[in-house]
């Protein structure tokens, strides 16, 4: 794999510097025409926003495209590291802590300088992240001429020295992707990003492949009939655990819940769980890479979120063909069709919650059918080669400038 670090003299569309020598018949043998995209990520841990970050980079056409990575160093990043590395997509580590300290910016200044990408693209899980916005404007100043950015979650509240750090920041970018369409007016009113520099594309995953049984049944002691939900992602106030072992309470013991994820308040949760005597019925799965495995041998994914954009796991559930029960919040009703893929319920009421648990749980024709529409919105809607066609397209139009 062609390593821009590598081959530091690595050109890119538009470059005016003197070309390579060339070969027999005139052929450049030594230069790269590729267009180099670096994207950065400081994320505080390896959630759902890295997951589209890797699925994106992954996706390029790597005749047209050569994508590094730049990361904060950061060992809850490994997972991250790991899935890019195997994609054969070169990592440059960098330690910034902006705007608390400026020791970092002089090596991320000298490793955009050898990479030399054409696009630097931004990640932001948080509205905060990418140091408040601040790698554009050093990016700028390293050389790079077009910068994109994702925003995940920008229905954060903001506060007013982050709100003026990232509004300075954001003048440098030149297109804001974000992945949902109720997260533009979030940051157009919340963050003050211009509207025209906007554009929602909804995440992607590849098509299911096959895979190896996820054995969670049989681990669980599952009898033949009994239903299975799960829930997917980090051990969170506002992934809702709590509230959903609150419902779980209310329903028969056929029902049982498996949470794959870590986090801060798995400890407290296994607390709970022991506390309120479900030990039996909810099983702790830990960090999975089989997720569609697991969804596979599942009923129901549960999501009963206080906050959240359009998760990943919403997406993958609808590729495995199950129904989905989640909170009707921000994002997620564009991908949830409320009565035909799943459920949509008020975030944090328990009842509720458990009465539509119990509706799915006691009609499996209704949940064979809602599985069926999912892989249809699924097929047509959330495919990885429709979102990466659709930020190629944003990168061809900055090329194009």
């Amino acid at each position: 794999m062609w390593s821009p670090v590598a081959d530091g003299d690595a050109s890119v569309p538009g470059d005016t510097r003197p070309a390579a020598p060339a070969g027999p018949c005139g052929a450049d043998m030594t230069r790269d025409t590729r267009a180099v995209v670096a994207f950065f990520s400081d994320a505080p841990w390896t959630g759902g926003a890295e997951r589209y970050l890797c699925m994106l980079a992954s996706g390029l056409d790597r005749n047209l495209f050569s994508p590094a990575v730049i990361m904060n160093r950061n060992p809850a990043l490994e997972r991250f590291r790991r899935w890019m590395k195997d994609s054969g997509i070169p990592v440059h580590d960098v330690s910034l802590r902006l705007p608390f300290t400026f020791s970092g910016v002089g090596e991320f200044v000298r490793i955009l300088r050898s990479v030399n990408p054409a696009i630097l693209h931004m990640n932001l899980p948080g509205p905060y992240d990418s140091q408040y916005s601040l790698v554009a404007p050093i990016a700028r100043y390293a050389g790079v001429r077009r910068i994109v950015s994702t925003e995940h979650l920008p229905m954060v509240d903001p506060f007013w020295k982050g709100s003026v750090l990232k509004r300075f920041g954001t003048l440098w970018i030149d297109r804001v992707v974000t992945v949902s369409d109720d997260n533009v007016g979030h940051l157009v009113m919340k963050h003050h990003v211009p509207r025209g520099k906007i554009e929602t594309i909804h995440i992607g995953i590849p098509g299911p492949g096959r895979s190896r049984p996820a054995g969670v049944r049989e681990q669980a002691g599952l009898a033949e009939g009994d239903i299975l939900l799960v829930m997917v992602g980090s051990f969170e106030e506002r992934k809702g655990h709590r509230i959903m072992f609150g419902a779980l309470q209310e329903l028969p013991d056929s029902i049982h819940l498996a949470v794959a994820g870590e986090g801060e308040m798995e400890r407290s949760c296994r607390h709970e769980v022991s506390e309120l005597g479900l030990g039996g019925r909810v099983h702790f799965l830990g960090i999975r890479d089989d997720i569609h495995a697991v969804l596979l041998e599942s009923d129901i994914l549960v999501l009963p979120s206080r906050l959240e954009a359009t998760p990943y796991v919403i997406v993958e559930a609808m590729a495995a063909g199950i129904p989905v029960v989640a909170s009707g919040i921000f994002g997620i009703p564009e991908l949830v069709e409320d009565g035909v893929t799943g459920i949509l319920v008020p975030p944090g009421d328990e009842q509720v919650l458990a009465r539509a648990i119990t509706s799915l749980a006691g009609d499996p024709v209704r949940r064979v059918r809602m599985g069926k529409k999912s892989k249809e919105r699924f097929r047509d809607r959330f495919t990885i080669e429709r979102a990466v066609s659709d930020t190629v397209r944003i990168y061809e139009e900055l090329l194009k400038r």
